[in-house]
């Protein structure tokens, strides 16, 4: 795969509708269509006594709510990923997160995007109260039982909406011993 050329098709306020035009192996000319959007984190964060904090957020694209982790665009100035990401925990759920650890980077969906996300892992977070969030956001806290969280996303699956990374996340949480 050779890339010979790329224009950008819109360009919003949080992303960029792209074309890249390529050559296959065999010679032949494509286009394909994607977005670029700022990198993102993602919290997955466990209170002192193992409730695990999800959002039932309002997503407009979906036209409906979804269950996933807090999360939010690298998008403030000079703002490291580990800062937004404390941020974001605590301006969508009201949790103060005083430690957190990175665990892993990853292309969010690599077919239709080139944006990454930052998962991080916050343990022992406490509640010290939500604020008014932003006018765009309609978000619900949820806390769950670390040890019914697959029944629980499983459960809602039937009648809901569940972020898979939900349960990515899970699986190098335990491979890497932090839960």
């Amino acid at each position: 795969m050779k890339i010979i050329g790329k224009k950008t098709i819109y360009k919003g306020k949080y992303l960029k509708v792209l074309e890249k035009e390529y050559l296959t192996k065999n010679k032949n000319k494509g286009i394909w269509e994607y977005i670029e959007r700022k990198e993102s984190v993602f919290i997955f964060a466990l209170t002192k006594d193992r409730q695990v904090i999800l959002e039932r957020n309002y997503r407009i694209p979906l036209n409906s709510f979804n269950i996933e982790l807090p999360a939010g665009l690298l998008d403030k100035k000079n703002e490291s990923p580990k800062e937004a990401a404390k941020r974001e925990l605590l301006e969508e759920t009201g949790y103060l997160a005083k430690k957190i650890i990175q665990i892993f980077r990853s292309p969010l969906e690599p077919g239709i995007s080139s944006s990454r996300g930052i998962i991080f892992f916050a343990p022992n977070v406490e509640f010290v109260g939500k604020k008014k969030g932003e006018d765009v956001e309609e978000i619900e806290t949820i806390k769950v039982p670390l040890e019914k969280l697959e029944e629980f996303l499983l459960e809602k699956a039937e009648k809901e909406n569940i972020d898979l990374k939900i349960f990515g996340v899970l699986a190098i949480l335990k491979k890497k011993c932090l839960i």
